[in-house]
């Protein structure tokens, strides 16, 4: 976490000696736009829909121990692969949301269940 409270992922960078180096980066703002790439997002169309792609983004952090924007968009494809493609007439992003929502919340009731179990 970052002192802002905001979490923090490493994006790799190669300099220009060819070195590799870590450089922080913020979640939030800046990834966003990254993550709406995927969708064909315009910025205005990545403003709107923050909370879909936050609940994207959050359900891809519980499928890769990856915090870079490569390893974040590998979670979101496997994800479309594992889905297939939506219904007719639905964009990608709210159908995925939704099955991300349905699975974070799954996972939660699933883990309050076993806190019940011996």
């Amino acid at each position: 976490m970052g002192e802002d409270g905001k979490e923090k992922i490493e994006s790799q960078v190669t300099p220009s000696n060819g070195e590799k180096s870590v450089e922080p980066y913020e979640t939030g703002e800046l990834l966003l736009p990254q993550i709406g790439e995927i969708f064909n997002l315009t910025p205005n169309e990545v403003n709107e829909s923050k909370g879909k792609i936050n609940t994207i983004l959050d359900y891809a952090k519980t499928q890769t121990e990856d915090r870079s924007v490569e390893g974040l968009k590998w979670a979101i494809r496997s994800l479309q692969d594992k889905v297939g493609t939506p219904p007719l007439g639905q964009k990608w992003l709210p159908f995925l949301a939704e099955y991300a929502f349905i699975a974070l919340e799954t996972g939660k009731w699933e883990e309050k269940k076993r806190s019940f179990e011996k």
